[in-house]
């Protein structure tokens, strides 16, 4: 028996050889196949990686919402400016004045201007792709006030650059962390919705394009806006972000306001809805200006090389808006603003200290020789009242009529005010009357009137001593608008 095992072991061992090594041949063999699958495979999902992008790319811009407003605006104004308390700055060498060749360069002039025209067109754009949403704005501006420009500060009808401009003023994410909640948290970042805050819609016939009340923040800015609901019609705001001023050109009429030149935006605001004598909206905000730099828009021959960090500026503000006002077809708002004003110490100065040449001591080019042109942070307190109310005819007609009036320390951060005029910032008061007629439902035309009478200078300045001052704006104005 061991003998026939010794003599049949190596016929097994050579049986067990030759099947390890078929394994091994077949491994090898599976091993290759799935190389060659692997790289069959991977060339396949390159190839395939560029029409995966289309396809996805595609598939965003079908969810992409556009929507285009067109506006046709003719502007008529006179300004008289019967006087500036301490102002008495003169221009030489005109004898067709007074009899030494002089006249007054601020004051005691009036000014009959042409019509001006100005064209604006915005693309709207939008994508909801569930928890994340994208809002995006295109701005296209041009006015005949490259050659007439509409600035009220002197006496000479003065003339600028090209009246075109082409920009973005909004591109933001909203971020939904929690959008299962019922009380979902909301994190927007980008250049953020700012500008056309409530209740400037009334008057522009449209929902409102802000998160916050016009008369307390109105400003181009980019940064995160965060929003918690508080309830079902209740919500609170945190804002972090950095102001901007857009070109000049988008703004024809640049007198009261400031171009900023630095400056960080913290803000707290709150808002709710609920039913008081109809539809209200109740919101509240403080709002503050850190580091704040800014120089007035004097003309195109004063630049902001005097301009300085001058320190921070506060706003707190509440307001009330009711539509449907006791069942009627009545819209009734009132808003009020504090200004408060925390200085540094250091002062900006654009007055003229060298009468002959009129040029400063720093060799630039100066705006007035009185004392309200240069100084420090503003050192009082100042306060607005915003109210006004609109009525509905009947779906194709609507009036209204507005009213605000600022103090002598008003300061408002109203910087990007979609208002041409930005009536808001004025130390003084400010009425309008105006109607609208939907003629289709695309198609709108709004007829309107305006009175600004200024009782202090420096509306929209943030530095300075304010003058009295007896001025005023007569402006009749007509819009064509489409929007789709």
């Amino acid at each position: 028996m061991k003998r026939t095992f010794l003599l049949t072991l190596p016929l097994f061992l050579m049986a067990s050889q030759n099947s390890t090594l078929d394994k091994i041949d077949a491994l090898e063999n599976e091993i290759q196949l799935l190389k060659k699958e692997v790289k069959e495979n991977s060339t396949t999902i390159e190839s395939s990686l560029p029409i995966m992008e289309k396809i996805e790319t595609k598939s965003i811009l079908d969810k992409v919402n556009f929507s285009p407003e067109l506006m046709l605006r003719f502007d008529k104004l006179k300004y008289d400016n019967k006087s500036i308390k301490g102002e008495d700055t003169r221009i030489y060498g005109n004898p067709n004045y007074q009899p030494d060749g002089t006249y007054q360069r601020r004051d005691e002039f009036s000014k009959d201007f042409a019509i001006a025209t100005s064209i604006r067109f915005r693309l709207n754009m939008s994508v909801d792709l569930g928890d994340v949403k994208f809002y995006g704005r295109m701005l296209y501006m041009n006015s005949s006030q490259a050659n007439e420009r509409l600035c009220i500060l002197s006496r000479d009808i003065k003339s600028g650059t090209s009246g075109s401009a082409f920009d973005v003023d909004r591109a933001y994410i909203d971020y939904a962390l929690n959008s299962a909640s019922n009380y979902p948290f909301t994190l927007s970042f980008g250049i953020l919705p700012t500008t056309g805050g409530t209740p400037m819609q009334y008057g522009q016939n449209k929902q409102r394009n802000s998160l916050f009340p016009a008369l307390v923040f109105d400003m181009n800015t980019y940064g995160i806006i965060a929003t918690q609901k508080l309830a079902k019609n209740t919500y609170a705001r945190v804002i972090l972000a950095k102001p901007y001023t857009l070109r000049p050109n988008f703004y024809p009429y640049q007198c009261n306001r400031e171009n900023i030149d630095n400056a960080n935006i913290l803000g707290l605001y709150s808002d709710t809805k609920f039913n008081f004598l109809g539809k209200s909206l109740l919101s509240f905000g403080v709002n503050i200006l850190n580091d704040f730099k800014a120089h007035p828009y004097l003309g195109p021959d004063v630049s902001s090389n005097d301009a300085q960090i001058l320190g921070d500026m506060m706003t707190f503000g509440v307001g009330i808006d009711i539509e449907k006002f006791i069942d009627t077809p009545t819209t009734l708002f009132l808003h009020s603003a504090l200004s408060n004003p925390h200085g540094n110490g250091k002062s900006d100065d654009y007055k003229i200290t060298q009468q002959t040449t009129g040029l400063t001591d720093k060799g630039t080019v100066g705006f007035t020789e009185a004392d309200y042109a240069s100084g420090e942070m503003l050192k009082s307190d100042g306060y607005s009242i915003y109210l006004g109310t609109k009525y509905d005819i009947n779906a194709a007609f609507n009036i209204g009529a507005e009213y605000n009036y600022g103090s002598k320390y008003w300061f408002s951060a109203t910087q990007g005010a979609e208002d041409m005029y930005n009536k808001l910032a004025i130390r003084g008061q400010a009425f309008e009357v105006y109607g609208v007629w939907k003629y289709h439902k695309y198609l709108s035309a709004k007829l309107g009137l305006m009175q600004m009478k200024e009782e202090y200078t420096g509306s929209g300045w943030h530095f300075g001593e304010p003058a009295k001052k007896d001025a005023q704006q007569d402006i009749a104005y007509l819009t064509l608008e489409a929007r789709f």
